[in-house]
């Protein structure tokens, strides 16, 4: 007998071997992710934010994001003691404010160790994995666990979740405190102790006040969807009911919204209007310019007549030279005329006002309706842009930024279609899953009249991954359940009828 016939059995047999406890391996890796979908998630998610961020850094020059900068600057001149109201006069010091849920700690790592881009990347990256973990946590109280670690796999891997989450943007925090949030209620409606909702409550409305200084408009509508999901909790309902009441009163009247966040609500509505146009005026990816809303017919000369029904489709453009036309009109509106708006300077702040005559920038002058009944009629259109857009077929190599977005697109659809199909699937589960899905529906609805470019509105879609990951795999389940249930039938019935 040769050496090669003697050795080959013994080859195979080790190849065999190898591919056996590899195999097992797998198994008994799979099974350990399976048992702790939170942890697997906070870890894959930390490991491939941590990645990018590096090689973004290593093999990226300078900001991989253009508003990176503002938040590196800020917080550099700040560690430092610069920041005083003569540093980017009217926007400095109201942005850092405005956004020091995010600024503060950003800050403190600078004055710590220094400036470094990398080391402020790890602040989002830190929390754009805890966004992925309370997914799964939240999943994991209305589904299996394997479908639970589905959901915090699609917001770990998500690739625009892993891009705003891996720069210096504030994003993931906001992601993180609305997923906090959600995972909180679950707790809280599962529970029947006086003690255990008292504290939810309370943890829940310090999320509340973080996020509003992240983003007050998020804030405010989470508080709402907030106070809904209180209330409808299991077991304590007098406690329950005097808890949100409270909540409902206090939070947002010591965040200066006014008791029920009404007086913000009403100065919100009366500059949604204004909101959208000035997000609109010199974006690249204006919803304006690449809608029907800013036609050729609807740009006017001095010489142009511009009559009631022509404002009554929203938003209407003025040529260079038409400021008197739109002064007319507007004093003809409102009785009085305030002069047309600079839009540099009020990049936080919006012109409220039924009418206004808001400059462009580049000399031309740009009438905003900013009556509720105009904004209302935004909503259709503005989900297209809000929730769906950009569409890959129509950005084009030309803008590599908006393609890449709209590689996105068919996963969002798969996830709406089966985020809607979970919502109804899962419908005994409604306590846990009231707050994601109000939360979606507020987001979508608001967006939808207050976003005017596609940018922004992409960004801010990000904020109800989460919550559309948590429904889609109600919906998953429930697919594979029925599936396995057919399978089943059909096994009873070949069992019980034998071919012959």
């Amino acid at each position: 007998m040769t050496t090669g016939q003697v050795m080959e059995p013994d080859a195979v047999g080790l190849s065999s071997r190898l591919y056996a406890a590899g195999r097992r391996f797998i198994r008994s890796s799979v099974a350990v992710m399976i048992d702790h979908p939170v942890l697997t998630s906070f870890l894959v998610a930390l490991g491939v934010r941590v990645v990018f961020a590096a090689l973004s850094s290593l093999l990226h020059e300078g900001v991989f994001i253009p508003d990176e900068g503002q938040y590196l600057t800020l917080a550099l001149v700040a560690s430092q003691g610069g920041l005083t109201a003569d540093f980017w006069p009217g926007y400095g010091q109201s942005l850092f404010d405005s956004t020091r849920t995010f600024m503060w700690p950003l800050t403190t790592l600078f004055w710590l160790f220094g400036p470094s881009r990398l080391l402020a990347q790890l602040l989002p990256v830190l929390f754009g994995s805890v966004t992925a973990a309370a997914t799964a946590a939240v999943a994991g109280r209305v589904v299996r666990r394997s479908y639970a670690l589905t959901a915090g796999l699609i917001v770990a891997l998500f690739p625009s979740q892993v891009l705003w989450s891996s720069v210096v943007l504030r994003e993931s925090l906001v992601w993180a405190g609305l997923a906090g949030i959600a995972a909180l209620v679950s707790y809280s409606n599962r529970k029947s102790s006086t003690i255990k909702i008292l504290s939810s409550t309370v943890v829940s409305s310090l999320l509340i006040v973080a996020l509003a200084s992240l983003r007050i408009q998020t804030a405010a509508l989470a508080l709402w969807c907030l106070f809904l999901a209180l209330l409808i909790g299991r077991g304590s309902r007098v406690v329950r009911v005097l808890s949100a009441v409270c909540f409902l009163l206090v939070v947002p009247w010591q965040l200066g919204m006014g008791p029920g966040a009404v007086t913000f609500a009403q100065g919100s509505v009366d500059r949604l209007g204004s909101a959208h146009a000035y997000m609109s005026l010199n974006a690249d990816s204006s919803v304006l310019t690449d809608s029907s809303v800013l036609t050729d017919s609807s740009v006017l000369t001095d010489s142009s007549v511009l009559t009631d029904s022509s404002l009554d489709d929203g938003d209407v453009a003025f040529t260079k030279g038409s400021v008197d036309s739109c002064a007319a009109h507007v004093k003809g509106k409102t009785g009085e005329w305030k002069g047309i708006t600079e839009g540099g300077g009020k990049l936080l702040e919006r012109e409220s006002g039924a009418w206004l005559c808001i400059s462009d920038e580049s000399g031309g002058t740009v009438l905003v309706d900013n009556r509720p009944r105009t904004s209302l009629r935004r909503v259709p259109k503005g989900l297209l842009d809000t929730m769906i857009r950009p569409l890959p077929w129509k950005a084009g190599w030309s803008n590599p930024d908006r393609f890449a977005a709209g590689l996105e697109l068919p996963f969002w659809i798969l996830l709406y279609v089966f985020s809607a199909y979970g919502a109804w699937e899962q419908r005994e589960h409604f306590r846990q899953l009231i707050f994601p899905a109000l939360l979606f529906g507020s987001v979508a609805v608001s967006g939808a009249m207050v976003h005017g470019n596609l940018g922004t509105a992409f960004r801010h879609r990000g904020q109800v991954l989460f919550a559309v990951a948590i429904l889609a795999v109600g919906g998953l389940q429930a697919v594979a359940d029925r599936r396995k249930g057919r399978q089943r039938r059909r096994d009873t019935i070949d069992s019980v009828n034998p071919e012959i």
